[in-house]
């Protein structure tokens, strides 16, 4: 099964919806082909996600560690990991240990190029360009 394979449904919906959607833990389950909705399955849902190129938020939605009885009605937010500023910004608020935080934060929003990297002025450029 291919990368691409994991998740095909959740992934084609994230990146038809510009990169970020919401999906429900049912939906998720359903598309793994399970009945039940158990705290080990969210472990796997969580792995598919990361497989196929998708990180989701909040974290502790999908570890069974934290969510001990987790419902069908829940929601995650999902997002396509392509590199782009939403997902940086993303990551760098859940993962700050591998990222530059301050440089992140800081181009949010920002009107002032000076304040922008090298990377993340072509990074604006190219999210103008496939605008």
């Amino acid at each position: 099964m291919s990368e691409m394979d994991t998740a095909p449904g959740i992934a084609a919906r994230c990146r038809a919806d510009g990169g970020l959607t919401e999906a429900t833990l049912g939906e998720l389950r359903g598309e793994l082909g399970y009945r039940k909705l158990g705290r080990w399955v969210l472990v796997e849902i969580a792995d598919r996600l990361r497989a196929t190129g998708l990180g989701f938020f909040p974290p502790e939605r999908l570890d069974a560690e934290l969510n001990t009885e987790p419902r069908q009605s829940q929601t995650v937010w999902i997002y396509v990991r392509d590199g782009g500023s939403r997902a940086r910004v993303i990551d760098a608020v859940l993962q700050p240990d591998s990222c530059d935080v301050r440089a992140e934060l800081d181009a949010i929003g920002t009107k002032h190029l000076e304040a922008l990297t090298p990377q993340q002025r072509l990074d604006r450029i190219r999210d103008i360009i496939n605008a």
